[in-house]
Parts: structure tokens; C-alpha cells; sequence
């Protein structure tokens, strides 16, 4: 049998491998969808039958990593652009997704996975909270297919108030994710495999949060959750009570994780658990700090996340640029406050870069298939080059994390295979995918115009008509007591009861300071 054989090389290698360091002047043999060798001197590959891709004053490096992204909202660009998180919970994510159709989703998906190759993203896991019905999940899965992007799909066990109803309960939902992986995703050695991400902590009683836990477990994929995303609030909080019932898993991927407290981070880093934070959402909507110090002084290595493009950008150079600066900026608060300058820097751009491959490879469990140029990995693999390319960078990993955009991501290739050649996707017809996305986007923009208690507004360039948009209804779900602590709880966001705690007692409501009053208590049901 014939190897196809391609050598990527005049370009300067940051392998990400500790072994191999960078190579100024090395070069890349891939091997059908292996990388067979890397080279110091491109010299070595000189006799080499194969395929040649130029990367001459560019950057070659690992394909990167995006380990959270919600490819199901990519038709949404920014419209959550100047939203708090309750607001958009409360128009965005419930709303639209209240009326988001399973051929709807599918495009979304098909473009949020290009969009990510298009930025130098061979790998993302695609948190699909929307599985209105089964036809939903089995439409994504074939957009990642389609598209050609290494995945974790990971089957959200999240409810929508979606008519015609897709599952009759909770255990209906978990069985079609069962079906899935019997089906399509039986194998994890393919592009696409699978994963679930839980139903929101306090949005569903504890038992069943506790059955998609032990679901996920029995069909040995990887478990993903929105973890402590949201400070002063009690909603997805939970880990101890998780603990308590052996439900945090080894490799459990906690995204965001901003209000974890000290202890909450010990718990995680005893129990294996991966982290994942997105910058750029966490410091729009008011969800706290992107914790990169807490994670790393508790000793996990956090991988970095787009989250959605409906708020920020879809690229994981923004995240790596906003993360690192800011955790600097606080980091040298600190010295600051000592009466001091800061004289030196604790996180360099090659930690952020770590970020965005080999930590995003590890987070989610592919560390010995992904994120480094290793002998021996999958061929995933871009070209990063300076558009203009006017002058030579004096620090290639500086110039990777904090200069440069999509726009340079030249070359790419997923599992040897190449998606983009010469800054431009090849193997899909973007003509028809952006008549498909413009006809989908017009179907969810009618939909939401429908939704009861919207309000009219302008709609986005573009549309035939005045519709609401985004959407301003479908409040989220009041978090729900557990059958074993039918206590009162609290309102959705702010809340500090421990609504679906099961083995902790119930805390009387804490004064607000200043606020005069006590918190006005409200009744939550299962």
C-alpha cells in the first residue's frame, strides 16, 4: 500500500514538545495521517518523495485546541455582544434555543466547525446543549463530519422549552445519548467521538445530574460541565455534594470555574479533574476573573476555550492574547501592592500557547494523539504567517500568541489531510454553506419573533424584516430543590441557597450589606 508522504517545511517550528523545542530552520514529515519525523535542517527531507508545503517566513506549528466551544450558536454573530450573563441566558440561550431546529442546528454546527479550521483549530469539543430530539445530535455529528474537524462532541443533557417535545423525560434523553454512542460514535478512533456535557448544576434535580454522571460513565466518554461559572451565584456550584456521591470523575472537564473557592480547587485537582476557561465571555458577562492562577497554583494546567461566537471572537489567538494579559495585569497587581514595580513576568506566551495545544489536548484526553509536533501523533498541523511579513519576528512564540489573527493562519491540516492552502478553506463550497447559514439564520430570526413577550427592534443587516432580535424572553429555569432537600431556594442568578444539595442543611438568607433588607425568598419546584 502507497504512503502519502508531505513535508511541511522552510517555515520556523515551534513543535511544543519539550524534547524537540523550535527549529528555526527543521521541517515536518507527515506520513498519511501521522507525524513521521521532524527535522532540524529541512536539508534531511531533501530526497524525500512527497508533497511540499512552503512555510517560508511563517510559523509552523500544532493544529490548536479549542476544549469549549457551542458550535450550535455560531449563526449568532454577536448578537450577545452587550449582554450580562442573566441576559443572556435569558434571550440567547433559552430562547433561541427553544426554537432552533434540528437542519438549523446542523448548519450552525457545520459553520462554527469551519469557522474554527479557518482559525487554526484542528480540534474543538463542541458542547451541543441543544438536543431538542434525537434529529438534532444526529445533525451535528454529520456537520463535524462534514467539515473535517478533529471533535469531541459532547451531548448536552440540557432542556428546552422546544415544541413539539423531543424527549417525554430525563431518562428519554440520556437513552438517545446511550443510542449515539452505539451508533455513530461507537468509536473513539475516529475525527468525531463522544462526550456529554451535564445538564447546568441547579437547573435539574440532583438525581438527575447524578444519572447522566453514571450515564456518561458506563459509556466510558469523556464528562464536561459549566462549573462555578458565575460568582455570587449558587447556580453551578454543587462539587462538594458531587464528591460526596463519587460523581467527580477522573478527567471530568470543568469549564470556566471563576467562583471556585480554595478548597472547591483542592477538591478538583484530587479528583483529576481538567479545566477550561474562556476568557473573553467570563469578562464580558460578569462571571468573575478567568481563573488561570487558581488553576495552575492548584496545580492543573488549564486549557483556554472560544466558548460562542455570539459574544466574542471565534479564534483562539484573542483567547490566548485576553487570558495571558489579564492574569499579568492581576498577577502585577499583586506586586503592586506590596509598595513595588513588578521586575518580572511570571506567565510567558509560551504558557498561553500551552493553552491552546498541549493543554487543550489533555484536557480533553487526547494528549497522546494531539497538541505537539511528536513523532508519532496525528498529523494536525497549521501554518501561521504574517500577512504583510514586512520585517522577521525577534520572538516567533510572542509574534503566535500576541500578534497575530485568523487572517494569518495560512495552511492547515487535520489527520494529514489539508483543510486550508494558501489562507483560503479547500474542499467545501463556502458559496453554498453561506446560502444554507443566511436561510437558516432567517428561519431562527421568524422563530424568535414568535416568542411571547418579545419586543421589536431592528433587526441585523441583512434581514427582509423588522423581527425581535436578539430575543428577550424564555427567563432561565428557577434552580430545583432535590427530593431530599425540599428546601426553599432562591431567583436563577445571585442565588445563595443550596438548592439541590443533598447532603448539606439549608442556610439562612445572608444580608446584603447596605441593602437594609433581607433578600426576599421565593419558592423553587422540582
Amino acid at each position: 500500500m502507497s504512503v502519502a508522504r508531505t513535508v511541511v517545511t522552510g517555515g520556523h517550528v515551534i513543535s511544543m514538545d519539550g524534547a524537540l523545542g523550535d527549529l528555526p530552520g527543521g521541517a515536518v514529515l507527515i506520513e498519511d495521517d501521522r507525524i513521521a519525523a521532524v527535522a532540524r535542517d529541512a536539508e534531511e527531507f531533501a530526497g524525500v518523495d512527497a508533497e511540499r508545503i512552503d512555510a517560508a517566513g511563517g510559523f509552523v506549528l500544532p493544529g490548536m485546541v479549542d476544549s469549549h466551544r457551542h458550535t450550535w450558536m455560531a449563526l449568532l454573530r454577536a448578537v450577545s455582544a452587550d449582554m450580562s450573563l442573566p441576559q443572556f441566558l435569558a434571550s440567547t440561550f433559552y430562547g433561541t434555543g427553544s426554537v432552533l431546529q434540528a437542519a438549523d442546528l446542523g448548519t450552525a454546527s457545520l459553520v462554527g466547525a469551519l469557522e474554527a479550521l479557518d482559525a487554526g483549530v484542528t480540534t474543538i469539543m463542541d458542547c451541543c446543549d441543544c438536543v431538542n430530539t434525537p434529529a438534532h445530535a444526529d445533525a451535528a455529528v454529520e456537520a463535524l463530519a462534514e467539515a473535517g474537524i478533529r471533535a469531541v462532541y459532547a451531548y448536552g443533557m440540557q432542556k428546552y422549552d422546544f415544541s413539539p417535545p423531543g424527549f417525554a423525560a430525563h431518562a428519554d434523553r440520556i437513552a438517545d445519548a446511550r443510542r449515539l454512542r452505539a451508533g455513530a460514535l461507537s468509536s473513539d478512533g475516529g475525527l468525531v467521538r463522544m462526550g456529554m456535557l451535564l445538564s447546568d448544576f441547579g437547573t435539574v434535580p440532583f438525581a438527575d445530574t447524578a444519572a447522566e454522571v453514571r450515564a456518561a460513565r458506563d459509556l466510558g466518554v469523556l464528562v464536561a460541565s459549566h462549573t462555578a461559572a458565575a460568582t455570587t451565584s449558587i447556580l453551578l456550584k454543587g462539587l462538594r455534594e458531587m464528591d460526596d456521591h463519587g460523581l467527580l470523575l477522573p478527567g471530568h472537564v470543568h469549564i470556566h470555574c471563576p467562583a471556585l473557592d480554595g478548597q472547591e480547587w483542592r477538591m478538583l485537582a484530587d479528583t483529576g479533574a481538567k479545566v477550561t476557561i474562556a476568557p473573553e465571555t467570563e469578562m464580558q458577562m460578569g462571571m468573575g476573573h478567568p481563573p488561570f492562577r487558581a488553576a495552575i497554583d492548584a496545580g492543573i494546567a488549564p486549557g483556554v476555550s472560544t466558548d460562542i461566537v455570539c459574544v466574542g471572537s471565534g479564534d483562539l489567538f484573542s483567547q490566548m492574547r485576553l487570558g495571558l494579559q489579564t492574569q499579568r495585569m492581576l498577577d502585577n497587581d499583586r506586586v503592586h501592592a506590596t509598595g513595588t514595580m513588578p521586575w518580572t513576568i511570571g506567565l510567558s506566551t509560551r504558557d498561553a500557547l500551552a493553552w491552546g495545544t498541549v493543554n487543550g489536548a489533555d484536557v480533553l484526553g487526547l494528549g497522546d494523539r494531539i497538541g505537539s509536533l511528536t513523532p508519532g501523533k496525528k498529523a494536525d498541523v497549521i501554518v501561521v504567517r504574517p500577512r504583510l511579513g514586512l520585517v522577521p519576528s525577534s520572538h516567533p512564540v510572542g509574534s503566535v500568541v500576541l500578534q497575530s489573527t485568523a487572517a494569518d493562519v495560512d495552511t492547515v491540516l487535520v489527520d494529514g489531510v489539508v483543510r486550508k492552502r494558501d489562507g483560503r478553506l479547500v474542499g467545501v463550497d463556502l458559496a453554498a454553506v453561506r446560502d444554507r447559514a443566511h436561510a437558516s439564520l432567517a428561519r431562527i430570526q421568524e422563530a424568535t419573533a414568535a416568542l411571547p413577550g418579545t419586543s421589536r427592534r431592528r433587526s441585523p443587516p441583512g434581514s427582509a424584516r423588522r423581527s425581535a432580535w436578539p430575543p428577550a424572553t424564555s427567563a432561565p429555569p428557577t434552580p430545583t430543590a432535590s427530593p431530599a432537600d425540599p428546601g426553599p431556594v432562591s431567583g436563577a442568578l445571585g442565588a445563595r441557597s443550596r438548592a439541590g444539595c443533598p447532603s448539606r442543611g439549608r442556610r439562612r438568607p445572608r444580608r446584603r450589606p447596605g441593602s437594609g433588607r433581607r433578600p426576599r425568598r421565593t419558592s423553587g419546584r422540582a
